[in-house]
Order: C-alpha cells, then sequence, then structure tokens
C-alpha cells in the first residue's frame, strides 16, 4: 500500500478522485493541517500559515509513513529528517525548485515534480490582455468616455509587431500560441535551442540566451516567463533592460526576482518602455512605498492572475492521478525537476 499524504488545501471531488485512481493507494488528508483556502480552489491558502504545536506534531507522525507527497508540508525542518520513506512529492507550483532546496531534497534521491503546464493559460491570457490594453490604448478610451469626449484618434496593432519571449516553456508557449493568431512575430528565447524543441511550433526564431540582448533589440513587446535561479537572477538589469528596443511594452509572469526592479521603473518613468504588466515583483507583497503603484503605464496583479477557482485545482489534481499512475506502474513522471537547473 503506498501512502499518499495531501499537503494542499483540496475539495471532496479531488480527493474522491485520488482515492480512486488506485486501490494501491491510501489518502491521507486532514483539513486542519493544510493552509485553509481563502476561496474554493484555492491552491495556496492564508499566507503566513503554520500548523499549531498540535498540529505539527500530528503531520510530522504522518510525514513519517508517507512515500508520496502532494505539495511540500508547512514544517520548519528538512523533509528528509521527518519523511525517511518520501520517495517523491507532486509540487502544486510550476517553479518548485526553491522549495525544493528550502525542504533539502535536492541531494536526495526523491523525485521531484512541478505543476508546470497547470497555470499556463490563466498566465497568457494575462500577457495577451496588457499587450492588448496597451495597443488599442484602453486607458485613453477610459478617460475619453469619463469626459463624454468624442475624439477619433490614431490606435495600435499587435499584427506586424515582434514579441520576445523570454523562457519557452509550457508559460512561453502558451503566450507564443495566443499571440501568433494576431499576426505577430514570435523570438524566443531559451537557455539551449534544439531542432526538435517544440517551442518551434509557434515561434518564427527561437535564440540561445546568450543572444537575448539582440533578441531585446528588435521587439516591440517582451513577455519574460523565467523561474527563479542563481542563472536568472536579476538577469534584467540595467545594461539588459536598455538593450531592448525603444517604446516596447514588458510583461513578467515568472518570477520578480529576475527583473532589477530599479532599473524597470527608471525605464518606465523615462519613456524608455510604454508600459508594463506585471504578476509578480522582486519583495511580495508589493510594499506600499514602491513606485511601482504610482506608475500610470502599469498593470499590477498581486501574483494571482492564476487564481482562477477550481479549474487550477482540477488540473493540478490531473496531472497529479497521471503521475500517480506512471509511479505506480514504474514509467517516468512528468515534469520532473532537474536539481541543478532548479527548473
Amino acid at each position: 500500500m503506498t501512502t499518499v499524504l495531501v499537503a494542499v488545501p483540496l475539495g471532496q471531488e479531488s480527493l474522491r478522485r485520488i482515492r480512486e485512481a488506485d486501490p494501491r493507494v491510501r489518502v491521507v488528508y486532514r483539513e486542519e493541517l493544510v493552509p485553509p483556502p481563502r476561496w474554493e480552489g484555492d491552491l495556496v491558502g492564508e499566507p503566513g500559515w503554520r500548523p499549531g504545536p498540535e498540529e505539527e506534531r500530528e503531520l510530522l507522525e504522518l510525514l513519517a509513513g508517507a512515500e508520496v507527497l502532494l505539495d511540500f508540508p508547512k514544517i520548519r525542518r528538512p523533509l528528509p529528517e521527518v519523511a525517511p520513506r518520501l520517495r517523491w512529492v507532486q509540487g502544486s507550483m510550476a517553479g518548485a525548485g526553491p522549495v525544493a532546496a528550502r525542504a533539502g531534497l535536492l541531494d536526495t534521491d526523491v523525485a521531484i515534480t512541478t505543476a508546470s503546464g497547470v497555470f499556463s493559460n490563466p498566465l497568457a491570457e494575462f500577457v495577451l490582455g496588457g499587450m492588448l490594453h496597451h495597443a488599442k490604448d484602453f486607458e485613453r478610451l477610459r478617460r475619453n468616455r469619463l469626459a463624454r469626449r468624442w475624439s477619433e484618434e490614431p490606435t495600435g496593432t499587435l499584427e506586424g509587431k515582434t514579441l520576445c519571449i523570454v523562457g519557452m516553456g509550457s508559460i512561453g508557449r502558451a503566450i507564443a500560441a495566443r499571440a501568433k493568431p494576431f499576426g505577430m512575430r514570435i523570438v524566443g528565447v531559451k537557455r539551449t535551442v534544439r531542432q526538435d524543441d517544440p517551442a518551434w511550433e509557434h515561434a518564427d526564431e527561437l535564440l540561445p540566451v546568450g543572444k537575448l540582448r539582440a533578441a531585446l533589440s528588435s521587439a516591440d513587446y517582451v513577455a519574460l516567463t523565467l523561474p527563479h535561479t542563481p542563472e536568472t537572477e536579476r538577469l534584467f538589469d540595467e545594461e539588459t533592460i536598455a538593450a531592448i528596443k525603444p517604446g516596447a511594452y514588458f510583461a513578467n509572469v515568472g518570477r520578480g526576482a529576475v527583473v532589477d526592479e530599479a532599473a524597470l521603473v527608471r525605464a518606465l518613468r523615462s519613456g524608455r518602455l510604454s508600459g508594463a504588466a506585471l504578476d509578480v515583483f522582486e519583495t511580495e507583497p508589493l510594499p506600499r512605498e514602491s513606485p511601482l503603484w504610482e506608475l500610470e503605464n502599469v498593470i499590477i496583479s498581486p501574483h494571482s492572475t492564476d487564481n482562477v477557482p477550481r479549474l487550477m485545482e482540477e488540473k493540478l489534481v490531473g496531472l497529479f492521478c497521471e503521475n500517480l499512475r506512471r509511479y505506480l506502474a514504474g514509467e517516468e513522471l512528468i515534469n520532473v525537476l532537474d536539481k541543478r537547473l532548479l527548473y
């Protein structure tokens, strides 16, 4: 019997799906041992939540017998110390590398799989929404409506524009798939480029990260989807941002630590960048004193544009059930974390 401990808030239908996935599975779920959900289908729960002393003792007892974890439990000790039977952790986030490092799992044989692909579509919609808002100048139309001003003016379009997507994983490909029908030229930037890369299906051009600045120089729109790793931290510094085509629009749905936020603010204030749609930030929650709040050309989403009630839970559970089937059959898992690259 394989014991699966669920460490993420789930509804009864999701728990039923996991229990019925295979009769050899024993599913353990204690509502009081996971963060309280803020809405139906919330996979994160209350920020900063920690189990009380009694709950933590129960959680540690359950971890001692767990072979599989659905998400990383809220404990203060490294997982290898408290879960000696652990063989696989399915994360609830696409960027599971830093979380796995904090859990002490990078130097172990425990398999870690990410939720890559689960959140891609809503994130891609956010990027496209920001780009359309910019191209059609919806802010000007809103101001004119409030002033009851009928003013015929020229407008922009996405057609014929170049979109540079930095990070052509699941999210990057989802953005490209939505941008292409608008008539945009897609330039993707990846750590490495292979002839058989699935990103070629959506990109007109794929370039290695060593040619990042050259790719940015022709971009009318730039979308970041990168995870936070030692290699990507502040990859978009003052010099890299300066390499972007003047007047370009900027979107980030990867991780805030990839961008030097002060340099980004300066570029937005000066007009070097015409605007930005941001779902992630260097410090979260975004501090009240951050100048980003004051910039009219910036759309701020509090790292929540993929908080689609129920849908994300259904997709995560679907991925987990498929991986659970593979795990029990001894097959290769989907979205295995590279413990060296952290994604």
